[in-house]
């Protein structure tokens, strides 16, 4: 498989799905403006060969499609799903290397964040540079384990800088090293391969080393080495690693950040210093643009997936789940046998979960994945007055502005806020002897011949 992200933009080259600018253009606005403007249309992986002030290389929109992600797995688009099941429940432990390529350069002294690495500044008003695809290691100051997860990193000045701990497991392994009084140890790697990225971002019991799912989901195990400073493991092949630890008892104003919402945030965050940086030579970064396709693809399958499992067991009915905009807006595909099954999976939706606000239940002949067939299925399937469930005063998600913005809980050791909720039945009714709302379709033989033709035609 891919080693690194180098062999991973290799293949794209081959593969002709990536676009290369060869223009120097600057890390503040002008790169983000570029990976935005791409995604909206062709989509593809876009290779900055420099960037203006830095002559350093930036690499963006690296998954910000299926097909991509299911090339890094080794398989064809179809089977990513089935794929990312059969691995995800046979993960594979790291090995260590005592050198590595993330360590070719080394610095201790002079430490200035913003004049080694090409951060981007990503929309108007951003108040500083932020890495967005920055995958951070803790280590359990109790337990020793490890914690990885991808969060928002604000660049403050030349060592400080600010992160957004929203989520387990990382917010509670702070939590913990706070309450002792502790500043805890972390690291920030950047440009990996494109299996150990999307593994930072797979919801996963507290506990589960994602250094283990990556392995299962590449195949191999993920080599990693000890930091220079800090006692914690990062990917060897890692284009820059910053080390560094958290401030305990201190919080500063972040933001505002214009987030994965589509809006912008501010909060009151850890605040780190930087003792370290470490990168390959010629090193490349790599940046993600939020409120993007890519968002969707990098987390959409690995929650869904899980998501469905769990849900299954409760109701059988629910065959798919399609989770959109970080799954507060949910449709789950269903094969009813009765009219009230539905009310009740869609209640438990929206009261067992706090990301899902809006959730849409489809029958079985609706793509879930086209919002022009969820949408029909909408305004031709449901009865606002019969078929809507409305909550109110339930767990929402924080980054939900209609909300208010979240508030930090030191009980639950997260970011909480709540918000009324929606639930739509778009199915048709169980019994329907008249056939009034069968869909139209060609035959099945014509619809076959139809997708080999095409197919042949768009290789």
């Amino acid at each position: 498989m891919f080693k690194d992200l180098r062999t991973f933009l290799g293949y794209l080259v081959t593969h002709q799905d990536l676009v290369q600018v060869d223009e120097p253009l600057s890390p503040r606005h002008e790169i983000p403006a570029v990976l935005k403007q791409i995604d909206k249309s062709s989509g593809e992986a876009v290779l900055f060969s420099t960037s203006k002030g830095y002559g350093i290389p930036v690499v963006g929109n690296l998954l910000g499609r299926r097909r991509r992600l299911a090339a890094a797995l080794g398989v064809k688009e179809e089977r990513l799903a089935e794929t990312y099941e059969a691995r995800r429940s046979n993960p594979i432990k790291p090995v260590m290397r005592k050198r590595a390529p993330c360590q070719e350069v080394v610095y201790k002294q002079g430490i200035n964040i913003s004049r080694t690495i090409p951060v981007l500044t990503h929309h108007a008003k951003d108040v500083s540079p932020y890495f967005t695809c920055a995958l951070t290691t803790f280590k359990d100051p109790d337990t020793g384990m490890r914690g990885v997860g991808l969060h928002r990193i604000q660049v403050k000045d030349r060592n400080t800088i600010g992160i957004f701990l929203a989520t387990p497991p990382l917010s509670h392994i702070w939590a913990r090293a706070e309450k002792k009084g502790q500043p805890l140890e972390f690291a920030i790697a950047i440009g990996l391969d494109p299996i150990t990225f999307f593994s930072s971002v797979v919801r996963a019991p507290e506990g589960e080393d994602k250094f283990d799912i990556a392995g299962g989901l590449a195949g191999r195990p993920i080599e990693l080495v000890k930091c220079k400073t800090v006692d914690v493991d990062v990917p060897a092949w890692a284009e820059f690693v910053l080390e560094g630890y958290l401030i305990p008892g201190r919080r500063d104003t972040e933001g505002p950040f214009g987030e994965s919402d589509g809006y912008y945030f501010k909060y009151e965050n850890p605040v780190g210093k930087i003792k370290a940086i470490t990168h390959r030579r010629a090193p490349i970064y790599h940046a993600l643009m939020p409120w993007t396709t890519e968002e969707s693809v990098l987390m959409d399958l690995s929650w869904e997936l899980d998501y469905l499992k769990n849900l299954q067991k409760s109701f059988p009915i629910v065959k798919h789940t399609a989770m959109r905009n970080l799954g507060m807006m949910t449709v789950v595909q269903v094969e009813k046998k009765a009219d009230e099954e539905v009310p009740k999976l869609l209640s438990f939706l929206l009261e067992s979960n706090p990301s899902i606000k809006v959730a849409v239940a489809v029958d079985t002949d609706v793509d879930l994945h086209d919002p022009r067939e969820v949408e029909w299925a909408i305004a031709t399937r449901c009865q606002p007055s019969r078929d809507v469930v409305m909550r109110d005063g339930l767990p929402g998600f924080s980054l939900d502005p209609s909300a208010g913005g979240g508030k930090y809980d030191d009980i639950q050791k997260a970011f909480v806020t709540t918000t009324s909720k929606i639930g739509i039945d778009a199915t048709r009714p169980a019994h329907d002897p008249e056939g009034r709302f069968e869909k139209i379709d060609v035959p099945p033989r014509a619809k076959a011949l139809a997708e080999r033709l095409v197919k042949k035609l768009l290789v």
